[in-house]
């Protein structure tokens, strides 16, 4: 099987999983033996021996195309002195995390695995517990940190660990960011792509402008690693291909909800790269049971109802002129969420359209993410068209945005405890700040009126969120929460007062949360 090396060298499995004074080797298949050299070397922060990597493509049968020239991958040299402390402090920051957890280190592993890996699958489970458990060593210290730290959000849900304090998950969070920075200092590679990717994915998420900071980062460090090139001709092994292009969509994933969440352009544009989308198969093997399939495909909807949301973004962030016309558009962007909602397995699309049967792992996040697109085009129709008014809340276009913001309060308010402990995309909060946001501004256009649903429909999802943080510690609830639950009671006494004199104040609230751009949210 080609490996896509020029020559013998690199880690060989023996020498990367036992030390010889350590007992005697045992040969492995070829076929793992290639993908566990292509794992251990995506998941180490050493760089390869090797000076210069050479990846041909082969062309496809039938195909007259002539050959593609190879692609040459140069090795970055290593920085001497300054590279061994950078990795021996990094080592530290690791080995403080592991004294904090120490002994349920592979509790967590197997945790992170179950709750966030099944449906957000960053790694090869069986390639990474055999690393983790003969040379865990060799891997990067900053993601060994970041695995924990993504675990310890879900301590309790483990039976193993329920009956157990859970440490200081903030204290683990600093260890697993001084073990990134410090290896940032050395010559990172694909897995501080990795480490970064797992940074993003932590709760509870409040630094956005650092995240922007790292996915910035991880973007330039993707292009740089060839990871935004189609690797399916290339001479290279299927685990690998597949590695490859599964890191690629993660950062994609992260880079269009962050840049929805945060109000700001997303980094990568679809014109830069060609890398095919994957399917269940590629992620999960035949043999796998039907909860991983299940949350392989989940994670395949996503990826595809990302490519969706990237469109509205797109014309969002569009600022010179030329662009398409704004109906056109908002057509072209219902049909692609038709499309998408027809694609879905049936496992899935009763669940993500109608929200019955939240269960699988992953299927509450992608419920959600669906609502957010669904608003997202609603406030397009309704921020853009120029023929609608947008004080008329009567109008077409502003009802459309008000029925699903009341499907988001719905959602929010019919999830078990068993969704509200799963996994769950941290940009993704920000819908449920973007629709009590949007159910405030019309309740107060609605002020005077006898009924007022939306302003029900906002007070509902603030008291719930604060039920579930309560309950459940969920951290989801907090960017809502903090921007609205003040905010809930001011506008409860603007729309029960009669007094004119609340006029002027009213308008100077509605000018604080209409947000024009992308959806009603605070950014810090």
């Amino acid at each position: 099987m080609p490996t896509g090396s020029c020559d013998g060298s690199g880690s060989a499995v023996t020498d990367m999983v036992v030390a010889p004074e350590e007992g005697s080797a045992h040969v492995v298949s070829p076929a793992i033996a290639d993908d566990d050299r292509v794992f251990q070397e995506y998941l180490s922060n050493e760089p390869s021996n090797r000076n210069r990597r050479m990846i041909r493509s082969h062309p496809t049968m039938g195909d007259s195309m002539p050959e593609a020239r190879p692609i040459l991958f140069n090795i970055v040299p290593k920085r001497g002195q300054r590279e061994a402390e950078s990795r021996l402090l990094a080592q530290s920051h690791l080995k403080g995390l592991e004294e904090l957890v120490a002994p349920y280190q592979q509790d967590l592993v197997d945790l992170f695995f179950s709750k966030v890996n099944i449906c957000f699958p960053v790694f090869d489970e069986f390639m990474f517990q055999r690393v983790f458990t003969a040379s865990k060593d060799s891997m990067s210290p900053s993601l060994l940190c970041y695995v924990y730290g993504n675990a310890m959000t879900y301590w309790k849900s483990s039976e193993r660990l329920m009956t157990v304090p859970a440490p200081e998950q903030r204290s683990a969070w600093l260890h697993a960011e001084d073990a990134l920075n410090a290896e940032w200092k050395s010559t990172p590679g694909i897995s501080m792509i990795l480490s970064i990717i797992l940074n993003l994915c932590g709760r509870p998420s409040s630094h956005y402008l650092g995240n922007g900071v790292l996915l910035g980062m991880a973007v330039a460090l993707a292009n740089s690693a060839g990871l935004n090139r189609d690797p399916s001709p290339w001479n290279l092994s299927p685990y690998e291909k597949r590695f490859r292009i599964r890191i690629w969509w993660l950062l994609v994933i992260y880079d269009v909800w962050s840049s929805w969440a945060y109000g700001t352009p997303h980094r990568i544009r679809r014109s830069h790269y060609d890398v095919p989308t994957p399917t269940t198969e590629d992620i999960v093997g035949p043999s796998a049971s039907n909860e991983h399939t299940a949350g392989a495909s989940c994670f395949v909807s996503l990826i595809a109802l990302t490519q969706v949301l990237v469109h509205g973004l797109e014309h969002v962030y569009h600022l010179s002129g030329g662009g398409p016309n704004t109906e056109e558009v908002c057509s072209d962007l219902d049909s692609l969420l038709v499309i998408w909602e027809d694609s879905l397995p049936d496992d899935l699309r009763r669940p993500i359209i109608r929200g019955i049967r939240l269960s699988g792992h992953g299927t509450a996040n992608l419920r959600l993410a669906y609502l957010s697109v669904k608003l997202l085009i609603c406030r397009v129709q309704l921020d853009w068209d120029n023929s609608v008014c947008r004080d008329d809340i009567s109008s077409r276009h502003y009802v459309q945005a008000r029925r699903v913001c009341e499907d988001i309060v719905d959602f929010v308010q019919e999830l078990d405890e068993a969704s509200i402990g799963g996994f769950w995309l941290p940009p993704t909060a920000h819908s449920l700040t973007s629709a009590t946001t949007f159910l405030m501004r019309t309740a107060l256009r609605s002020r005077g009126s006898m009924r007022n649903p939306s302003l029900k429909f906002a007070r509902t999802m603030v008291d719930t969120l604060a039920s579930y943080r309560r309950l459940y510690d969920f951290d989801i609830a907090d960017n809502c929460l903090s921007n609205c639950g003040d905010l809930i009671d001011k506008v409860e006494l603007a729309c029960n007062t009669m007094d004119p004199a609340l006029a002027d104040w009213e308008l100077s609230l509605l000018e604080g949360i209409d947000f024009t751009a992308l959806h009603e949210t605070v950014h810090y």
